[in-house]
């Protein structure tokens, strides 16, 4: 059988406004994934979606387009009574990359909700609900002079992410006793896996005076080990809570996190979208979790996606787009980390007007 819907795969690249360098490395710009959904009988229905794909990744744009090629469209109908039958298709898409199931999720999700003539997260029951402000990140900086730029130019944002894991863990802590001393605002602290145990152990014992609300993947991997080893060094008041991110991966990772960590980071990018994440935050309130919602480097079509969702999570990070020298797309609005959804149809989403 012949499907209506078509799925386009094409690249996405996307300059970045400044070198954005974390414990993975270091990068100048990316290249992700857009999908474009249409339908060959009714043109009014459209979707958008977006795969990313940072460089320690191990799915490429051709990864996507097979994975594309795989899926069962003949079966996909995105009308508006067809919401069960949209979760359904979604819920039981093919094994492939995370990032590719995204896409799709996305713009399955953002066709379903513009045929509906409402805004997603109109459509998901999320209307009204209050989106916590954003994290903006600054990348690890090559010196202390540096990184009191980066503060002067964030200032105005209120909730800050540093990033960390620069191969030196003694100067990892000098970044961010020194960022304390000059900003004023929540700051919290993103190690990506930067840290062994044993620095781990050091680093979050010299943090404990820091008011950070919140230290990220600082190991690999070790869990209990970590924390056993903090509940035997540092008093649980004295240290800053732990969230796990590139640890969780699917809902059995939550289980084994749960003992050992304060909360996770949630990304659709790894969970395969919306249908991914909504289980994801049900099991972490179960097992009381806290939940953010993250991004990585995306354009406004993976950022708004998120957002349409953020009500849910008791921290947002979905600054992904502030990091780009020209995003494409507009569609969420971030001031100084408040986010504010387009009222437009489906995610409310559209290509960038070029200036006059």
């Amino acid at each position: 059988m012949t499907s209506d819907i078509q799925l386009e795969v094409s690249p996405l690249p996307l300059a970045l406004r400044h070198a954005f360098r974390i414990a993975h490395g270091t990068s100048h710009e990316r290249t992700n994934a857009l999908l474009t959904l249409s339908c060959r009988n009714n043109l009014n229905v459209k979707g958008l979606g977006e795969a990313a794909l940072p460089p320690y990744y191990p799915w490429t744009i051709s990864d996507v387009e097979a994975y594309i090629r795989s899926l069962p469209l003949e079966s996909l109908d995105v009308s508006v009574a067809a919401h069960d039958s949209v979760r359904d298709w979604l819920e039981h898409l093919p094994d492939g990359p995370a990032t590719a199931r995204a896409a799709v999720d996305m713009a399955v999700h953002d066709a379903w909700a513009r045929h509906r003539g409402e805004s997603l997260h109109v459509a998901l029951g999320l209307e009204g609900r209050q989106l916590p402000t954003s994290t903006y990140a600054l990348p690890i900086p090559e010196s202390l002079t540096e990184l009191d730029r980066m503060l002067s130019n964030a200032s105005g944002f209120p909730f800050l992410k540093l990033k960390l894991g620069s191969g030196d863990p003694a100067y990892d802590v000098d970044v961010v006793r020194h960022a304390r001393k000059r900003y004023s605002g929540s700051l919290c602290a993103d190690v990506n896996s930067g840290w062994s145990i044993d620095e781990a152990c050091e680093c979050i014992a010299a943090l404990g005076g820091c008011a950070l609300e919140f230290i990220e993947q600082p190991v690999e991997d070790g869990w209990q080990e970590l924390n056993d080893r903090l509940q035997e060094r540092v008093p649980a008041h004295c240290r800053a809570p732990l969230v796990a991110d590139e640890s969780v991966q699917d809902l059995e990772s939550i289980r084994a996190l749960a003992p050992h960590v304060d909360g996770i980071n949630i990304k659709l990018a790894k969970c395969g979208g919306i249908s991914g994440a909504l289980p994801q935050v049900r099991l972490a309130r179960q097992l009381n979790l806290k939940c953010m919602l993250g991004c990585m480097i995306e354009s406004s079509i993976a950022l708004t996606a998120a957002a349409h969702i953020g009500a849910l999570f008791d921290w947002l990070d979905l600054d992904g787009t502030m990091h780009t020298a020209a995003d494409p797309f507009e569609g969420l609005l971030y001031r100084s980390g408040d986010i504010t959804l387009p009222a437009a149809a489906g995610l409310g989403v559209r290509p960038r007007r070029a200036p006059v």
